[in-house]
């Protein structure tokens, strides 16, 4: 199993207040209840027949109960009833209620599942930000774990002392399933001197959309009033309107929508010595690579170093598809990424800024301003410091960069992830196949297409899901249980009884998808040629 660093935390998928002692008696009361009815409803159904009928009837297996429904209403300020139905073929063969008790009297959305509700309540349980006491030997050891590669070497960090560097995060934010943003939430709980999402009213493809998160909405408060992302974590939320046309297709648009992250972290005080992480909501560097940023030496990050030439920090991440037991064996994701403020555009010294004239589509840089097209051949010669990085720059492969891996044992390479990236988790269908109609590289005629037939991506999702094979898909998933995983996992996926609950509610719920599941990814005539056709 891997290594937790949220051992802290509540090991429960409803977390309980560890020093106060009657209410976690009551709470592990409450949760054994409800362990003891559903094991005696199962072991009736399943045993009733024998003594009845002696050997002459087959008893029912568990496998055989079919999970109905799950419904949750609040009972007053900081109590949850969830109520379970089963049945057995077509016929209801039981249900039972429980009621929970929690630390938070936040409001949820509705519609997130029973998984949802519980995910999000063990991230907004009040609790201490457990690793924030610099403990030498506890760093020493976490930067020996840490190395850049630049084939065939392998750099790794050293620890320094130092007070922690502090960290912005910044994220677009739309329809993300709070599957995804809860974990994040968890991994990075405390870390974070301030987070910042922008939300847009049209997607990347200038599609319409109602703005989710807007003042006095349940979701507002919960993303930004509610302390999920730390006790001392400031959440700054801003919205982005352009209703002109814009050029460049709908990544120009996504990239000037990135721009207001960074005018978000110089509102929370960024300085040149911070650090930026700019990422997707779905994705996270894992916590304790975080914490190495903050303490390891890393030239990258050292402003005394940095010249902006190679200013990039890519975090090599873990893919799970739709699901935490959907864990992709055969690919990692080079994202989210790091930049030293003294590099970034808006934070750092404005002689060192590209004119509007010297980007594409006042977006990002044109080819004789990048170390990966010219070597910077269009900036001066003289100059100490290469051009400024802006948010668009920040998310392409254009100016220098370095990839950081964790060194594991289990690996042939050693190459351990150091982030996660919670891909295609959603709600319903419906939000699916919205996402693949009206965002990025929009997949035409998505709301017609089986999950599996839009993207090559799903395809392996719904294999994975549906306990199919795998191996005529582009990427391959874990063949074992999350649990018996060798590496490092997200501290969400440590909730005890999360990671399964999610995949059964997803199976339900493609299951009942009236598209059904016959037609795959090797149906779709752009699978011959998808990926040559991306633009880059």
């Amino acid at each position: 199993m891997a290594e937790m660093e949220g051992a802290n935390t509540s090991s429960s998928v409803h977390s309980v207040h560890s020093e106060d002692a009657p209410r976690q008696a009551k709470q592990l009361t409450r949760a054994s209840i409800l362990r003891w009815v559903l094991a005696m409803a199962i072991f009736q159904f399943s045993v009733a027949p024998i003594f009845l009928h002696h050997s002459t009837v087959q008893p029912l297996r568990p496998h055989q109960l079919r999970h109905v429904s799950t419904s949750s209403r609040r009972v007053g300020k900081r109590a949850t009833l969830e109520t379970v139905k089963y049945a057995v073929g077509n016929k209801e063969a039981f249900n039972f209620a429980y009621e929970d008790e929690h630390g938070s009297d936040v409001m949820l959305p509705r519609n997130i599942g029973a998984a949802g509700r519980s995910l999000l309540l063990s991230a907004l349980e009040k609790r201490p930000v457990w690793d924030e006491e610099i403990d030498p030997e506890v760093e020493a050891e976490r930067c020996r774990r840490y190395f850049m590669y630049d084939s065939p070497t392998k750099y790794f960090t050293d620890y320094k002392a130092r007070k922690r560097r502090r960290l912005f995060l910044g994220s677009l934010i739309a329809d993300d399933s709070w599957h995804a943003l809860g974990a994040v939430a968890m991994e990075t709980f405390g870390v974070y001197a301030a987070v910042a999402f922008v939300e847009s009213n049209r997607t990347q493809t200038g599609t319409p959309r109602k703005l989710r998160f807007a003042n006095g909405t349940i979701e507002h408060n919960l993303l930004v009033e509610s302390n999920l992302f730390g006790p001392n974590t400031p959440v700054l939320l801003d919205q982005f309107v352009h209703e002109k046309e814009v050029p460049g297709k709908g990544l120009v648009r996504e990239h000037m929508q990135r721009h207001k992250i960074i005018e978000l972290w110089k509102k929370a005080g960024m300085t040149p010595d911070d650090i930026g992480v700019l990422t997707d909501a779905d994705e996270t560097p894992t916590r304790d690579f975080l914490r190495a940023v903050q303490m390891c030496d890393m030239p990258e990050l050292d402003p005394e170093e940095q010249d902006c030439h190679t200013a990039k920090v890519i975090v090599s991440s873990m893919v799970f598809e739709g699901s935490p037991e959907c864990m992709t064996t055969t690919r990692k994701w080079m994202h989210p990424d790091l930049i030293l403020g003294k590099c970034i555009d808006g934070i750092g010294d404005d002689k060192y800024r590209l004119k509007k004239s010297q980007r594409q589509h006042g977006a990002w840089r044109r080819k004789e301003f990048t170390q990966k097209f010219t070597n910077y051949s269009g900036w001066p010669k003289g100059r100490t410091t290469y051009p400024l990085w802006n948010a668009a720059d920040f998310r392409r492969d254009q100016g220098g960069h370095a990839i950081y891996f964790e060194e594991v044992d289990y690996l042939k390479f050693g190459m351990g992830q150091t982030g996660y990236h919670f891909h295609n988790y959603f709600e319903t269908l419906r939000q699916l196949r919205n996402k693949y109609t009206t965002y990025g590289h929009a997949v035409e005629g998505a709301h017609n297409m089986t999950v599996g037939e839009m993207h090559p991506d799903l395809d392996v999702m719904v294999d994975c899901v549906l306990g199919r094979n795998t191996s005529g898909n582009k990427h391959e998933t874990l063949s074992t249980p999350l649990e018996e995983f060798e590496g490092r996992i997200p501290i969400a996926y440590g909730l005890e009884g999360y990671t399964m609950a999610r995949h059964t509610e997803l199976k339900n719920l493609l299951l009942e998808d009236r598209l059904g599941h016959d037609r795959t990814w090797h149906h779709n005539p752009q699978s011959k040629d998808w990926y040559e056709n991306i633009p880059s």
